[in-house]
């Protein structure tokens, strides 16, 4: 029984310990693969702030204010919106000092520190993405409801589009 048991144990282990790769990315460059009747299509964009648009309620709480950006992708098609998937990760950099980042997968939630007065406020941002057929937009918005400070630097999301083949 004991025997049994080790070897269950063994091959549990080998499995959970196999077929781990690190992934480098290193240019921004769409991949295609095929997966067993399903295409997976990957586009990194990098966002400007000059692509950033305003969207502005009242800015009251609770008011649609916001920051979006708009994208083609002829990949998001009618079979993806009813049978498939996309997924985002945007890239964010953790420590200035090394420039070491890393990708988090959206919706992203932020705490972003704002000077008021005499004291430093933190309020949550959070990074977020809709699609539809050939189109993908990118969401900043704070969640206090009041209207987002402009992005000021790029940013860099990465989109995968998964569509069957069958």
């Amino acid at each position: 029984m004991k025997k049994i048991k080790l070897i269950a144990l063994m091959a549990v282990a080998s499995i959970a310990l196999s077929g781990c790769t690190k992934e480098y990315i290193t240019e921004d460059v769409t991949h295609q693969h095929n997966y067993y009747g399903s295409q997976v299509t990957t586009y990194v964009y990098t966002i400007t702030p000059s692509q950033w648009v305003r969207n502005e309620g009242q800015l009251n709480p609770g008011q649609e204010n916001y920051l979006y950006a708009t994208f083609e992708n002829s990949d998001i098609t009618a079979n993806v919106v009813n049978n498939g998937s996309v997924t985002a990760d945007v890239y964010m950099i953790y420590n200035q000092q090394q420039n070491l980042g890393s990708w988090n997968p959206l919706p992203y939630v932020f705490p972003l520190e704002v000077q008021n007065e005499n004291e430093t406020i933190i309020v949550p941002e959070t990074i977020r993405f809709d699609w539809n057929e050939n189109e993908v937009t990118f969401i900043i918005q704070d969640l206090d409801g009041y209207d987002p400070l402009d992005y000021l630097d790029n940013m860099t999301i990465r989109v995968t589009v998964t569509r069957n083949t069958f």
